[in-house]
């Protein structure tokens, strides 16, 4: 049975679970995981914006957001010592796990390896999935990137929230007080809702534009 809970515009924080099941039931022992793609880019959102990055997207999420486009269901199964290998061949000293939901897999064994392999690591999740304790340890920076579900506990720190600007949004689906930064973005850039993130911004200084600057660059 297909569990993933899919988002609609309509859907709000109330009456919604505050954590959902998991569409992917392929953990493992960490040791092979399900890769969709490792490319280097810049990193376009958030703090770490303007950053040469590698990029380890892994497969499978468990949600489907209706403005999600990324593609993520296919895959390749690959050793840690493979994708080690890959990030060697791009130059930059920071990698981002992303997805997809990467913490659907056990991210612990191929945190290590990096680590071990000089590299600084940064984590974007939807917030869903309790987080192994270790990683904690493992990963220096953590982006939160809820969609229309308040983040369970088990994050024992969070750099940033971020979340997605669209049609639906509303101000009080925010939980400013478990992260360092909040950062809003506009679902797919359109105007519309550039507009509206601004209009909340004038409301809420302390909070910030994330903007995409890879896709206005046209980079991966």
């Amino acid at each position: 049975m297909d569990r993933t809970i899919r988002m609609t515009e309509n859907n709000f924080l109330e009456g919604i679970p505050e954590a959902v099941p998991d569409k992917m039931p392929v953990r493992g022992d960490g040791n092979t995981l399900q890769i969709n793609e490792i490319f280097y880019s810049i990193e376009g959102e958030g703090a770490r914006v303007g950053q040469p990055t590698t990029f380890v997207r892994l497969a499978k999420c468990n949600l489907a957001c209706f403005f999600c486009d990324t593609e993520f269901d296919s895959y390749s199964d690959m050793s840690v010592t493979e994708i080690v290998e890959a990030a060697k061949a791009h130059p930059a000293e920071w990698v981002s796990l992303t997805g997809g939901e990467p913490l659907g897999q056990d991210l612990r064994p191929l945190c290590r390896a990096l680590g071990d392999a000089g590299y600084r690591l940064h984590i974007e999740t939807n917030g869903v999935t309790k987080p192994d304790a270790e990683l904690f340890e493992l990963i220096e920076y953590w982006t939160v990137s809820p969609k229309r579900r308040r983040v369970i506990e088990g994050f024992v720190r969070i750099d940033e929230l971020k979340y997605i600007v669209g049609k639906s949004f509303r101000e009080d689906q925010v939980q400013p007080d478990i992260a360092k930064v909040i950062y809003l973005q506009p679902e797919s850039s359109k105007p519309e809702f550039i507009q509206k993130t601004l209009g909340i911004l004038t409301r809420h200084p302390d909070w910030r534009l994330s903007c995409r600057i890879h896709k206005m660059l046209k980079l991966p």
